[in-house]
């Protein structure tokens, strides 16, 4: 007896911290975003709303070097990040971005030309 009412009186507690614990870390994790790619799938990128990290991963050795570029929600570019390496590391940057709505697209680029085989913009929010 004294164990059901114990069991009934914990256990929602129980319950209730472990609900709590899921959705704060289901919040932390749906605002970053990514990974994306290029068309082609030469370049990826992603931001990481943990630490404000706005990351570049060249994926594939063609000459050409990944680019993420982060854009206002009004369009204008806000930062770029570049990696050229195909070493299975990306480069990273932590720009300051101000809270709410902004868009991501990866492309990849030769020298410095113009960003090339860009994906969509996506949205994210930034924290």
């Amino acid at each position: 007896m004294l164990t059901s009412r114990l069991f009934t009186r914990t256990m929602p507690i129980a319950l209730g911290g472990a609900l709590v614990a899921t959705a704060l870390s289901a919040g932390s994790a749906s605002a970053s975003s990514g990974p994306w790619r290029s068309t082609g799938g030469g370049g990826q990128g992603f931001y990481n709303s943990v630490n404000g990290q706005v990351s570049a991963c060249d994926i594939k050795t063609d000459g050409y070097k990944a680019v993420v570029q982060i854009f206002a929600n009004d369009g204008r570019l806000l930062t770029t990040t570049t990696d050229g390496y195909n070493n299975d590391s990306c480069s990273w940057k932590t720009p300051v971005l101000f809270e709410g709505t902004h868009k991501i697209k990866v492309c990849v680029q030769k020298g410095n030309a113009r960003p090339v085989k860009c994906s969509s913009a996506h949205a994210f929010y930034a924290t």
